[in-house]
C-alpha cells in the first residue's frame, strides 16, 4: 500500500495535467465539471466547461435562466438529459438549500442527476470526505493492477473495485488526513489522472510505467484483455427523415421542439418523418405520413444530402435532410424562423452541422 501511494501521490504532482476546475474547492463547479466530462474527452470538455461557466458562474445563475438557454450553452455536448438534470438541480439547491450544496455524500447523492460517482467527486475535493470515484479510467487502471476479473458492468467486479480503492483510499486518509484534508480528493484525481494519461486503454507504455514490477496484467500478458466488458449490444437504427422546408418568397425555415420523452427533447428540429428502414424520395412522398403533413400542398423537392450518419450510445441515426418550397405558409410545419435567429436555437449536432454546411445555399 505504501509503496503504491507514494507512487502515485508523487507522480501525480509532478505530471498533473492544469485545468480550471482542479484551481477550485467551489462544488458548483465541480459538479459541472463532472458532468460535462463524463461523457466527453477533457480536451473537448474544457472549452465548453469556459463556455458555461461564463454564462453560468453560479449555481444561482443556471436556476435562474431558461431551459432553452442552458440547451444552447450545452450545444456540442449532446446527451441532453444532463443539461436538463443540471438545470433542475440548480433549481433544487437554490431553493431547497439556499445556494449550498449538501456537505454530506447522502446529501449529494440525494439529489436529481448525481450519481454515485458525481457525489464522490464533489464529496472528496471540496469537502475531504474519504469516498472513492470510479470512472473508466479508475477502473481500467485498478483491474490491471491488481487483476480484478469479471464483467465490470456486473455488481459484483464493482463492488469488488470499490473495495480496493475503499482500501487504498482509507490507508491513505488514515496516514495523510492529520496533515490535510484534501487527501481524498488528491487521491481520486490521481488515480483519474493515471487511468488517463498513462493507463490508456490501447498501446499503454507499460515498460516504462512506474507501476510495471506490481502490475497483475502486465506479469501476465493482459493488458489487452482487462477490464472486461459484457458483449456490447448492436446499436438501433432510426431512419431520419429532414424536411427543410421554406416558402416561396418568404425568408426563414421551419423548426419544431421535440417534446415527447426521447432523444433531444427540449431541443429544435426541422419536421421530420422517421422510418423503420431506409426509403428512396418517391416511396417517402407516397407514404401515408407524408401526406398527413402535406396533403395535396404542392412540393418542390430542391435538393437531398445522402445518408448522414450519428451514433448515439444505444442508438445510430441515419438522417437524409431534403430541402423543398412550398407556396404557402402553414403552422402544421411548425413555426417559420427568420436566418438570423436560426443560430439561437439549441439543436442536436447532427442539425447544427448541416446548418453550417448549407444554410447559407438553401435561403
Amino acid at each position: 500500500m505504501t509503496d503504491f501511494l507514494d507512487k502515485l501521490l508523487s507522480w501525480y504532482e509532478a505530471n498533473a495535467r492544469d485545468f480550471p476546475f482542479r484551481r477550485t474547492k467551489d462544488p458548483y463547479l465541480i459538479w459541472l465539471s463532472e458532468v460535462i466530462m463524463q461523457q466527453t474527452r477533457i480536451d473537448q470538455g474544457v472549452p465548453y466547461y469556459n463556455k458555461f461557466v461564463k454564462a453560468f458562474p453560479s449555481v444561482q445563475s443556471l436556476a435562474g435562466a431558461g431551459e432553452e438557454e442552458v440547451l444552447k450553452q450545452w450545444q456540442g455536448l449532446g446527451y441532453y438529459t444532463r443539461a436538463r438534470n443540471l438545470h433542475s438541480t440548480a433549481n433544487e439547491i437554490t431553493e431547497k438549500y439556499g445556494g449550498k450544496f449538501p456537505e454530506t455524500y447522502e446529501g449529494l447523492r440525494s439529489l436529481k442527476g448525481i450519481g454515485d460517482y458525481t457525489a464522490a467527486a464533489i464529496a472528496s475535493v471540496c469537502f475531504g470526505l474519504p469516498h472513492p470515484v470510479m470512472d473508466g479510467n479508475v477502473i481500467r487502471f485498478v483491474t490491471r493492477h491488481f487483476g480484478i476479473t469479471g464483467a465490470v458492468d456486473e455488481a459484483g467486479t464493482k463492488k469488488e473495485i470499490l473495495e480496493v480503492l475503499s482500501e487504498l483510499m482509507g490507508y491513505c486518509d488514515e496516514r495523510n488526513h492529520a496533515i490535510t484534508p484534501s487527501w481524498p480528493g488528491t487521491f481520486n484525481q490521481a488515480m483519474i489522472e493515471f487511468g488517463a494519461t498513462y493507463c490508456v486503454p490501447r498501446n499503454p507504455n507499460c515498460q516504462d510505467c512506474i507501476f510495471n514490477a506490481s502490475c497483475y496484467a502486465l506479469q501476465y500478458g493482459m493488458v489487452d484483455s482487462l477490464p472486461e466488458k459484457k458483449q456490447q449490444q448492436p446499436l438501433r437504427p432510426r431512419y431520419f427523415h429532414y424536411l427543410v422546408i421554406r416558402v416561396r418568397g418568404r425568408k426563414g425555415l421551419y423548426f419544431r421542439k421535440r417534446t415527447e420523452n426521447d432523444i433531444w427533447k427540449g431541443l429544435y428540429e426541422f419536421p421530420l418523418l422517421e422510418t423503420s428502414k431506409p426509403v428512396s424520395l418517391p416511396r417517402l412522398m407516397n407514404s401515408l405520413e407524408w401526406k398527413q403533413y402535406f396533403g395535396k400542398t404542392p412540393v418542390k423537392i430542391l435538393s437531398q444530402t445522402g445518408s448522414i450518419n450519428h451514433l448515439l450510445s444505444h442508438q445510430k441515426i441515419i438522417a437524409t435532410f431534403y430541402s423543398m418550397e412550398i407556396e404557402q405558409p402553414s403552422e402544421k410545419f411548425g413555426a417559420l424562423i427568420h436566418p438570423k435567429n436560426i443560430h439561437e436555437l439549441p439543436v442536436a449536432r447532427i442539425l447544427e452541422k448541416y446548418i453550417e454546411d448549407h444554410l447559407a445555399s438553401i435561403l
